[in-house]
């Protein structure tokens, strides 16, 4: 991970700078400004340093304030007459590098407000409240269910176990709302923020045609890795523009605050040497850079994230982002092209806004924090930190997107690689023939893995209440003969997912007459009935969603008052086919021990599954192991 650096931070200089004027004066040095006007953006000076260059030495030369302190290069802000005045006196600038102080930018974005009223949907009024440990989880906002199921979000945060615990994310933005319920207990030290436009330690976001556009980054950050650090700085007007110069200058902040992660959801037309020098410096560093590709609909990345893919060095720091719809279609407003190596949905998605309201937000700016937020998901479970890259690259699902390198964000595949990160287990009990698993529990044990857990099976009739101990879920398939498995788990202090309609009285989730659980012959579709809850994994309510890609048969249940029913037959929404009971909830008789969950696959639904089907299966078993 990378250390703090120990030097003399080069931000004493603008602390003192009235001070330095009057001795750049006195040693003959050109005289400048601490603060360019408004009107001057002035120019950045990269140099080379030798052994015997000081910051005040430079300064003195050259006639600027130095913005950066690195390995073998600094750079200088100049303004425009002590640029013209350099060039003039004869300085030599060889291997040096004077350009213009260009304009960077965030992308332009969609919003749709919402008043706060409690928090977005089922978020529970934010971590504030969360109480840590690897049982409980924050719920994430049922607005963003759907897109998040798309990423393996909530089936991450069931493999996480620090969510994102100890690291630090810089996002070098518009600044945030710091008294937004949503950052208690997430932010830096106070010492630590800083305002580049404002020129204090305050780095609140103010009115402008972006007002909030750092507060949606940060939130979903927080959304994806809910107990990392926000480190809030703050480069941009209210209308998201900027210089190079005070981008240059916060990476080196975030550096010297030992930031391990950088948002960037921003970017220039030009590619600037100055600010490439300050990103190789930090990728050398093994700090990570997510950088957004920019809102433009063509080939028109913006730098940084133009630089992705071998444009600098140890360019698997540095990653750029785009934007797909929730169809997974590359966004019409995403720039696109060689360098964009990573995908996330950037329509319409939820996050916190200034004055305690929440906003639905569009762009690639806020595809990039959900990267951010998966870096800082694994880098909190894993001691290989400069494999983060590898994994990304690895898990990304190819979405057959031309001009797209790797593909969709794959967050729960990031937290699956062999070796590096712990994973959790699933039973999984079905009939076993010869000692082979049919081909429909091939598929679901198939999925289970891919899930992330470690899969054990046990026949049936060999099954014991035993074989659940250990296990963070258990998988009863239709496969099974009822018979055989009876009421042996249904004390288990476990999960249960039960997907054999004559178990659901033996687990007592329904009355045990024909008339309270029975099967649907002939079915493709289900009714869903509730999208807020976590089973429903977000997909529209009230509409007849295939489930099976041919005719099957459904499970269905009459449930208790304790369960929450999230799907049911098209035909009658009283008999559930996707339905869950919570721990301590009541059941037909006592509580429920741990999470149970009745699922409508048979004996051959699984295999039949389609992708909506297997998107309702992902959520159970997410839910029934986690909550989310």
């Amino acid at each position: 991970m990378p250390k703090k650096r120990h030097s003399i931070p080069i931000w004493l200089h603008r602390i003192v700078a009235l001070s330095i004027v009057v001795l750049l004066v006195a040693c003959g040095g050109v005289n400048r400004p601490a603060t360019l006007p408004p009107s001057d953006q002035g120019y950045l000076l990269t140099v080379p340093l030798t052994s015997s260059d000081t910051q005040e030495s430079l300064a003195q030369r050259y006639g600027g304030e130095v913005i950066a302190w690195l390995d073998g290069q600094a750079i200088l802000k100049l303004s425009s007459q002590a640029a013209a005045a350099l060039q003039g006196r004869g300085v030599s600038l060889q291997n040096t590098t004077l350009e213009p102080n260009s304009t960077v930018r965030s992308p332009a974005m969609a919003l749709s407000f919402h008043t706060w009223a409690g928090g977005f949907g089922s978020w529970a009024g934010g971590w504030s409240h969360w109480v840590g440990g690897t049982s409980t989880i924050p719920t994430l906002p049922s607005e963003n269910r759907f897109q998040f199921m798309l990423t393996r979000v909530p089936q991450a945060q069931a493999l996480s176990r620090n969510f994102g615990q100890g690291i630090k994310v810089a996002v070098i933005d518009t600044g945030i709302d710091l008294n937004h319920p949503q950052f208690t207990n997430r932010l830096a030290p106070a010492g630590e923020h800083f305002d580049f436009v404002g020129m204090d330690a305050i780095p609140q976001e103010v009115a402008g045609s972006m007002y909030g556009h750092g507060t949606g980054v940060a939130s979903l950050i927080l959304q994806v890795a809910p107990r990392a650090t926000i480190l809030p700085i703050r480069v941009l007007n209210g209308d998201g523009a900027g210089t190079v110069a005070d981008v240059v200058s916060a990476i080196q902040w975030a550096m010297n605050m030992n930031a391990q992660i950088i948002n960037l959801s921003l970017g220039t037309t030009v590619s600037d040497t100055a600010l490439r020098t300050i990103i190789n410096s930090a990728t050398n560093q093994g700090r990570y850079i997510v950088a957004s590709a920019g809102n433009t609909g063509n080939g028109n990345i913006t730098f940084p994230a133009a630089w992705a893919n071998n444009t600098v060095s140890n360019h698997q720091f540095l990653i750029s982002v785009g934007s797909v719809s929730s169809a997974l279609a590359l966004s019409t407003f995403s720039s696109r092209g060689t360098a964009l190596e990573y995908v996330a949905p950037g329509a319409s998605i939820a996050g916190a806004y200034p004055d305690l309201r929440f906003a639905f937000y569009t762009g690639t700016s806020f595809a990039a924090p959900q990267l951010a937020g998966a870096v800082a998901l694994a880098l909190a479970d894993t001691e290989n930190e400069g494999s983060i890259g590898e994994y990304l690259k690895l898990s990304a699902i190819n979405l057959g997107i031309s001009g797209v390198e790797w593909g969709l964000l794959n967050v729960a595949g990031m937290l699956q690689q062999p070796g590096d990160f712990q994973r959790k287990r699933a039973l999984l009990v079905a009939r076993l023939t010869g000692g082979v698993l049919s081909s429909a529990d091939s598929v679901l044990r198939t999925r289970l893995e891919s899930l992330g857990y470690t899969v054990t099976v046990r026949g049936d009739a060999a099954s014991t209440s035993s074989d659940a101990n250990h296990q963070d879920v258990v998988v009863i398939s239709g496969s099974i003969s009822p018979s055989s498995v009876n009421t042996k788990f249904n004390s288990v202090a476990v999960p249960v997912v039960v997907m054999h309609w004559d178990l659901f009285d033996e687990m007592r989730m329904t009355g045990g007459s024909s008339g309270n659980r029975s099967v649907q012959t002939s079915q493709t579709q289900v009714r869903v009935l509730n999208n807020t809850h976590p089973l429903a994994g977000g997909l529209p309510a009230f509409l007849n969603t295939t489930v099976y890609s041919s005719s099957d048969s459904l499970n269905w249940g009459r449930v208790g008052s304790g369960a929450v029913s999230v799907a049911s037959l098209t035909s009658d929404t009283a008999r559930s086919t996707l339905f869950g009971y919570n721990t301590g909830a009541a059941l037909q008789s006592g509580t429920a021990p741990a999470r149970r969950v009745g699922f409508f696959p048979n004996s051959s639904g699984t295999a039949r599954l389609t992708a909506s089907g297997m998107h309702l299966l992902e959520a159970a078993i997410t839910w029934a192991a986690s909550g989310n």
